[in-house]
């Protein structure tokens, strides 16, 4: 992957937010952790995950208007801020309404944040470095999120007990989170489309939006089934605990970033849409084969060789979707998708929780490969004779 032609200000954007998600990636671990031991009830550890969700998905769209009328860096630059600094909190308290209200705050700012960046992205590159801007970026975020979530694993070693090895981990990182903030304001050119559009709806790509959304939300309803629940299921299936499935989880997104390299490649060589249908549908072959694993080994190893090439597709669907889209309605359209993706895996992971808790450990593999493949069919027929690569195709 070729890093030349992405312009320098995008680049060092782009590689900035590395300490805000590695801040992101150790809470994602660590807060089921941490806070129960606090004396959190896991009861309200879920309804703090709740409303983070919550909100990160009711914000998502008002910011996203507000993005595409008035410009990308300045919400982008406060959602990073608020991001880090809610970040801190659990390491300062353990008060379930501090707690709560540093969630809203947290799922706001991350609305902020992802609402603008994908499309400041699209707005500050050209459409024949996209691929490579948008890989660069899942990398980043992927790799850092990886290591951050691999912290846990060292803290037997510091001679410090485990609660104030976390607290001191959640201020550290929040402060260094900061960082993220500061390329912002540092690099980050302000960037306001030419035109504006009026009202909430994206109206000239509403179609292309809805279609593209429609089949990613049969892949976040399949990947809700299993894929959050997979320490769980490892547990279940081989009695192995987060000890090994945390590292595993690590790695995999260490690998899926390091690999996401090969994105652009692909694009290049067969195409965006050809591209998404091929690294998904692998990704599916794989998922099918864990339940049938003999050794959570061997189930490891299938399970990071599924998340790389699903996740190899992500730096694609991104570029497919900017480039299909009208440039003062790329917020919007990026916020639409991450929300036609977050509530149905919410959703379906509640179902998934159900199956595995009945003792049908192998169901939730199978009907989220059956929604896999149906998403992968149905973006195949919808935009096979699209052509993204050569920029913005508005579908009606």
């Amino acid at each position: 992957m070729s890093l030349g032609g992405i312009p320098k200000d995008t680049r060092n954007v782009v590689l900035g937010a590395g300490p805000l998600a590695a801040g992101l990636g150790f809470s994602q671990v660590a807060l089921a952790v941490f806070l129960p031991l606090e004396g959190i009830s896991v009861t309200n550890l879920g309804i703090l995950f709740t409303t983070l969700g919550l909100t990160t998905v009711a914000f998502s769209i008002p910011f996203a208007v507000l993005s595409d009328r008035y410009g990308r860096k300045e919400i982008m630059l406060v959602g990073s801020i608020l991001s880090a600094l809610v970040t801190v909190v659990p390491g300062l308290t353990a008060n379930f309404v501090i707690l709560e209200i540093a969630a809203i705050v947290g799922g706001a700012g991350e609305a902020m944040f992802l609402a603008t960046r994908n499309a400041y992205l699209a707005d500050t590159t050209a459409v024949n470095v996209r691929a490579e801007t948008f890989s660069l970026s899942f990398m980043t975020f992927t790799i850092a999120s990886g290591v951050g979530t691999f912290i846990p694993a060292f803290f037997p070693l510091l001679g410090t007990d485990i609660l104030t090895a976390h607290r001191i981990t959640f201020i550290a990182l929040g402060l260094f989170a900061c960082l993220t903030a500061f390329t912002v304001q540092k690099w980050a050119i302000k960037t306001r489309p030419k035109s504006t559009h009026k009202g909430i709806l994206p109206r000239k790509s509403f179609g292309v939006i809805m279609k593209f959304s429609t089949t990613n939300l049969l892949i976040g309803l399949g990947a809700g089934l299993i894929i959050p629940l997979i320490p769980t299921w490892f547990y279940l299936r081989f009695n192995v605990t987060d000890v090994f499935s945390g590292p595993l989880i690590a790695s995999s997104n260490i690998i899926m970033g390091v690999t996401a390299v090969g994105a652009p490649r692909i694009a290049r060589r067969i195409g965006l849409v050809k591209g998404i249908v091929m690294t998904q549908s692998m990704s599916t072959i794989f998922l099918l084969a864990i339940p049938f694993c003999p050794t959570a080994v061997v189930a490891g190893v299938l399970y990071v060789i599924r998340a790389v090439l699903m996740n190899m597709a992500s730096p694609l669907s991104d570029t497919f979707l900017m480039n299909m889209i009208a440039e003062d309605e790329r917020a919007m359209a990026s916020s639409f998708n991450v929300v036609l993706w977050n509530l149905p895996n919410a959703a379906s992971t509640v179902v998934g929780g159900s199956m595995l808790n009945s003792g049908s450990l192998s169901l939730p593999f199978y009907l989220c490969g059956v929604l896999y493949v149906t998403s992968i069919v149905l973006f195949y027929t919808i935009f096979r004779g699209a052509r993204p690569e050569l920029g913005s195709t508005i579908y009606s």
